[in-house]
């Protein structure tokens, strides 16, 4: 015959039942965060996308209060990165700080585990950053409208820089293309500082590329006719937005989202999501990212905000690489 036990004893143990069979993830939920969380970054260290991580998780780490850890995983246009966050346990302890465009050849799509920014847990926008169109210095015109008409004229005497194929600057010139109605030469190259050196050369035509070539702009050795954001750079005042330039509506931005693996628990998401509002919402913030060249905090949103703009984000680059035929293979 079992010894007497207590109805205080009794229930302790039940709840320690209970508690186990309910699993990890709810006694997860109920001390998140124990440890540190980490920020899978998709570029190099010393890139844009590397900047603006570091200063988020800097913040980020103070309004979860606990170390937020940076761990770059560059290559395959953001799949390495991806691919490892997605294989990553669901406990909010590990997160993908991605761009959009992050567009993915349809051959490398069978062999991911996801097959977009889409699939995964949203937690935060975070900001975006306006590219500008920038030429090169002996191009013969002086205003955004003076180059539309030159391309329009011959379009075939021009091309056109990128850092690879569905990279973002790629799929920026192209929208820009697309818009005019012209097609020029596309020279894909390995990195974005090569398309730089190129067209300082007179290499290649245009491109788009960050503010922070405006230094270059300023010394005569390229042309910039105008921020593809909706509104000027506060560092580089004369330059104007592409819309101010003559293209109403058009922007090239590159978009910074925090995203989870799949099954990240709701309240998991919850207080990551709080956290990063609080940083993006922040003067602390901005001053950090500021120097990057034509930043834009996100407003604080809701995790469905969130996912609804990474679709509607990953809709219409789709729907331009269809329209413009772009083969990413």
């Amino acid at each position: 015959m079992p010894p007497f036990i207590s109805r205080k004893t009794f229930l302790r143990r039940l709840a320690g039942s209970l508690a186990l069979a309910l699993g990890p993830a709810a006694a997860l939920a109920q001390v998140f965060p124990a440890k540190p969380v980490t920020l899978v970054v998709p570029f190099v260290a010393g890139s844009p996308t590397d900047i603006v991580a570091r200063a988020f998780a800097s913040e980020f780490s103070l309004a979860l209060n606990t170390p937020v850890l940076v761990d770059n995983k560059p290559g395959a246009n953001q799949t390495i990165a991806g691919s490892y966050v997605s294989r990553a346990a669901p406990d909010g302890y590990t997160l993908f700080f991605a761009n959009l465009p992050a567009v993915v050849a349809p051959s490398l799509r069978a062999s991911l585990p996801y097959q977009g920014v889409g699939d995964f847990a949203p937690v935060s926008d975070v900001l975006t950053i306006g590219f500008m169109l920038v030429t090169a210095p002996n191009v013969p015109a002086t205003t955004l409208k003076e180059f539309v008409a030159l391309l329009k004229a011959d379009p075939s005497k021009y091309s056109y820089g990128s850092s690879g194929i569905s990279t973002p600057i790629h799929l920026m010139a192209e929208m820009f293309n697309k818009e005019l109605g012209v097609k020029t030469l596309h020279v894909p190259y390995k990195g974005a500082n090569q398309v730089q050196l190129d067209l300082m050369s007179d290499r290649v035509t245009y491109a788009f590329l960050p503010t922070g070539t405006m230094d270059y702009v300023r010394a005569g050795k390229l042309k910039a006719f105008g921020l593809a954001a909706s509104q000027r750079d506060p560092a580089y005042p004369e330059l104007p937005t592409m819309e101010e330039s003559g293209m109403p509506g058009f922007k090239a931005t590159v978009n910074f989202v925090l995203v989870g693996p799949k099954k990240t628990p709701g309240d998991v998401l919850a207080k990551l999501n709080a956290a990063a509002n609080k940083v993006v919402g922040s003067d602390a913030f901005y001053g950090k990212v500021k120097p990057v060249g034509g930043v834009e905090l996100s407003r604080p949103a809701t995790t469905a905000q969130v996912g609804a703009h990474i679709a509607a984000e990953e809709a219409r680059w789709n729907a331009l690489i269809k329209r413009a035929d772009i083969q990413l293979e």
